[in-house]
């Protein structure tokens, strides 16, 4: 199936339903008065640390000021944090703010672009309307990545590739070494973005960071997951200095669409770790507790290594999006590889058992 028919397949035709742009993902439509439990966005649960909400009022009497000082400072941080240098650090409004700039940077360029389907396909889907060529890799068997075959390709189309590493909305995660090798020869050839926003979640979370040593290299990770910050829109990235000076021409006071006190909560998050490690170990428990239920009523999954699991529901008679909406529950549903999937966020471990006696009921029914 190619992407366009994947996306146009999620569609579900219901006024009860909104489809996200690019993503493919349908989602029912709420009132913003509707109380229900959000399971849909793979937002943190948890929201932010004690440390981080205590420093965002602290900082919230700056509001009046910009943040030009606080941008050095974070990627002071971020460098010393990572073992690279300040000139090695790219700020955005979310990590959609670097993808931004690298669809900038790439259309000032020739060549295509390679990447997975599916995959959060945000930045080659923006390079297409402006006639950009994307190269749509399908997964393995397995769901991983077909690096093979993604590096075949942008030997043949040079360019950029894109890689979602763990993938969403799939869940999957490339092995380190693997990606590594591979990282190595597609950079013959072309430049090559890794997108980590979910790398925490890992069982071996081993980022690609250091692999900026590379002038084609580039890393982008975000504050809005594991840190609970996707309202305050901080994203970081890492390229070499090159890489990094070339993109930031494509960004208007690089750094400056974030916030002074989004600034601030970042400097406290990044050293709040018992934080993510509780984060960490919260998301674990829950996907546990979904994958015992989803092997109970021996449904189909793809096993996650991110905040979200993928799972079959094909077999569901009726509309399952819109009859977890009725029961207050907001998640998501897709297509892909012939079947209908949900794609559930790890909410807390008592949403998630609220989730799982919903799924029970509604599958026995």
């Amino acid at each position: 199936m190619n992407r366009r028919n994947w996306i146009s397949k999620a569609t579900l035709g219901s006024t009860g339903v909104v489809i996200l742009p690019h993503l493919g993902i349908a989602m029912p439509k709420t009132n913003l008065g509707d109380t229900y439990l959000r399971l849909a966005s793979n937002e943190n649960p948890y929201g932010c640390s004690e440390q981080v909400k205590k420093s965002f009022l602290t900082s919230a009497s700056a509001i009046n000021r910009y943040a030009f000082p606080s941008i050095p400072q974070l990627k002071i941080a971020l460098a010393k944090r990572f073992q690279l240098t300040a000139e090695n650090i790219l700020l955005g409004a979310g990590s959609s703010g670097l993808l931004e700039a690298v669809a900038q940077f790439m259309l000032q360029r020739k060549g295509d672009v390679t990447t997975a389907t599916p995959t959060f396909d945000i930045l080659p889907s923006m390079l297409e309307k402006f006639g950009r060529k994307t190269h749509y890799i399908q997964l393995k068997p397995d769901h991983t990545l077909d690096l093979a075959a993604m590096l075949a390709k942008t030997q043949e189309h040079p360019g950029l590739v894109y890689i979602v590493n763990p993938n969403n909305p799939i869940g999957t995660v490339v092995a380190p070494q693997e990606l590594r090798q591979f990282i190595t020869e597609a950079t013959k050839f072309s430049y090559v973005l890794i997108d980590e926003a979910y790398l925490e979640f890992c069982d071996n979370p081993e980022s690609m960071i250091d692999m900026v040593i590379n002038p084609k290299v580039m890393v982008i990770k975000t504050f809005s997951k594991v840190y609970g910050l996707a309202g305050l829109r901080i994203g970081y990235g890492f390229a070499h200095k090159e890489w990094a000076n070339e993109l930031e021409k494509f960004m208007i006071f690089a750094g400056l669409p974030i916030s002074s006190p989004s600034y601030a909560v970042a400097m406290v998050a990044l050293d709040d770790q018992n934080f993510v490690d509780f984060v960490v170990q919260k998301n674990t428990e829950s996907k546990a507790i979904v994958v015992e239920t989803l092997r109970k009523l021996e449904i189909d999954y793809i096993p996650s290594q991110t905040s979200f699991i993928l799972f079959d529901i094909s077999k569901y008679p009726t509309e399952f999006m819109m009859d977890m909406k009725n029961k207050g529950i907001l998640i998501g549903t897709r297509d892909y590889l012939g079947k209908k999937w949900c794609r559930v966020s790890m909410g807390t471990v008592e949403e998630i058992k609220e989730f799982t006696n919903a799924l029970t009921e509604l599958w026995k029914a």
